[in-house]
């Protein structure tokens, strides 16, 4: 499925709203790619061999990270939407999230986060309850069921001391 081809046919807004970015960003981050994809084969000549089936090209894949950093999908709905399975779909984000990482110069994945909080919003809105305010007792009639009491619960206490007394004969 060419999902980029498609997609760079359309107007800039729509890719930017896509991507997150303009598709001559794009173009630009895919030839970075692509110079660090090669970096890597020739570093590295004998750990993938042979000819590989390429179902997604370098551009979906990439398309497919930013498009996850942009909307946060599941990864079995980027699955869907790139004709992958959900581990596929897995594996190419990560495997790309660290090319990104290298192409653009970060400390590391989580570089952007080390900046700090700007602001913390919390939502203390009040909710309404959720339970009847008004004739409870057709709802829940109190009783606990025995499913909900375990079986070591039936058994008499006894206290610590118990078992190390001994009866004493009273002396004459």
């Amino acid at each position: 499925m060419k999902r980029f081809e498609t997609l760079k046919t359309r107007a800039p807004h729509q890719f930017l709203r896509a991507a997150g970015i303009s598709l001559e960003q794009f173009v630009t981050l895919r030839d970075k790619i692509l110079a660090c994809i090669q970096a890597e084969q020739e570093a590295q000549p004998m750990k993938k061999r042979g000819k590989k089936a390429v179902t997604l090209t370098v551009e979906d894949k990439l398309l497919l990270t930013l498009t996850y950093l942009r909307h946060y999908p599941t990864c079995a709905q980027l699955g869907i939407q790139f004709g992958i399975c959900e581990s596929y779909a897995h594996k190419v984000y990560q495997q790309y999230l660290d090319r990104l990482v290298k192409v653009c110069r970060l400390p590391g994945r989580k570089a952007l986060l080390d900046e700090g909080l700007g602001a913390i919003l919390v939502d203390v809105t009040e909710q309404p309850m959720e339970r009847p305010m008004r004739h409870q007792r057709d709802w829940y009639s109190g009783k606990k069921t025995a499913h909900h009491q375990s079986p070591t619960d039936r058994l008499p206490v006894q206290s610590p001391d118990s078992s190390r007394r001994v009866r004493q004969r009273p002396h004459p």
